[in-house]
């Protein structure tokens, strides 16, 4: 009988494994994250309620995670900013476990919008804030529309500002698993060559949010009074830029742009990196961010 429970149970496991990859991923990672100390909360902001992340001690550090992305997202980066700051990391509006009301645009106005609400739920006056992607493009308006409300600004393989770009609404969105594939080896060189069960499953994730995420891209991509080209005049905090040289999603000419608009701005380049500099080249964006936030 006990035999007869092991192999039920390695059975299941196996097809937990192959069916279901990425639950057995998210556990490790609850797992890791309740280890090094993080705890996952929930505050109401307006009429929605918002999930984040947050733990450590020391001057308060608002992360800001992307598209098609959520919180845990920055789990690369949380064991070691944990060590010299409060973190908040919070799943934006519809990402991750926050709400996701059926009536909202997702723009980037929206997002901007509901984190400077989360700012005031918890009682953040004037956190430092990191931002990547697009959430370094909500992070940006939010320093340029309220300046008093950050301290220091962190931009990784930022958007916000006009380029050109073969994006679509359904860029993050695949429908195959070739798809899948491709938009992996798009966003990094580095991309694993992941097997198609777990690129399957990928799809199954991001089915859930795809609505979502389309909404959010047709926001970026088409609605061009919120790109901040010449109104970045009061972004006079600290500022860092991050970003890949080979980044083909937001180019590196963007950075360079933001450096010629914010000319007090650092600019650290990362040779070679595409646009997941959080995970590709985490060493390289903690030894940029670490002091600067010092």
């Amino acid at each position: 009988m006990k035999r007869l429970l092991f192999l039920v149970l390695l059975v299941g496991v196996i097809a937990l494994v192959y069916f279901r990859p990425l639950t057995v991923f998210d556990a490790a990672r609850s797992v890791y994250l309740k280890v090094i100390g993080m705890k996952s909360e929930y505050v109401q902001v307006g009429p929605h309620r918002i999930h984040y992340w947050v733990a450590g001690e020391g001057p308060p550090l608002v992360l800001v995670h992307g598209v098609a992305s959520r919180a845990e997202d920055w789990t690369p980066l949380f064991h070691q900013l944990k060590q010299r700051h409060r973190l908040y990391a919070p799943d934006l509006l519809g990402y991750g476990d926050s709400d996701a009301p059926r009536d909202s645009d997702y723009s980037i106005a929206t997002q901007t919008g509901a984190v400077r609400g989360f700012l005031d739920a918890m009682h953040l006056q004037q956190p430092d804030v990191a931002g990547v992607s697009m959430g370094g493009w909500i992070a940006l308006k939010l320093a340029a529309e309220h300046p008093d409300r950050v301290r220091r600004l962190v931009l990784i393989s930022s958007a916000g500002l006009a380029f050109d770009t073969t994006l679509t609404e359904t860029s993050f969105s695949a429908a195959t698993v070739e798809e899948q594939r491709r938009s992996f080896r798009w966003q990094s060189d580095l991309a694993p060559k992941l097997p198609a069960f777990i690129l399957r499953d990928f799809l199954r994730r991001s089915q859930e949010k795809a609505w979502i995420v389309r909404a959010s891209m047709r926001s970026m991509l088409q609605r061009r009074e919120l790109l901040l080209d010449h109104k970045l005049q009061r972004v006079r905090m600290p500022v860092l830029i991050i970003a890949g040289t080979n980044d083909r999603i937001v180019p590196f000419s963007v950075a360079r742009n933001l450096k010629n608009e914010m000319p007090h701005a650092i600019l650290v380049p990362l040779p070679g990196c595409g646009h997941l500099a959080v995970f590709e080249c985490r060493t390289a964006t903690m030894r940029a961010m670490l002091p600067f936030l010092d």
